[in-house]
């Protein structure tokens, strides 16, 4: 996984996508606040989703309780 560790924490291009959505944010949206290229956001942000530190709702991804947590290790 991209913005996954082999360990299961979060990358450093990882943690900025879940600071970025912390509140509900498209693709597009935290792309701009990350400035990340938009396809590395949307495989990250697939990955993020599948690791259980986001959560997608009506195309935008908010960040779980379980990626606020790992924010603050």
């Amino acid at each position: 996984m991209a913005c996954v560790n082999p360990d299961g924490k979060p990358t450093e291009s990882g943690r900025k996508m879940l600071e970025a959505a912390k509140e509900p944010s498209t693709p597009e949206e935290v792309s701009s606040l990350t400035n990340l290229p938009l396809f590395k956001v949307r495989s990250g942000l697939r990955d993020l989703k599948g690791a259980g530190y986001l959560k997608e709702e009506q195309g935008k991804y908010i960040t779980t309780s379980e990626g606020i947590k790992v924010l603050k290790e």
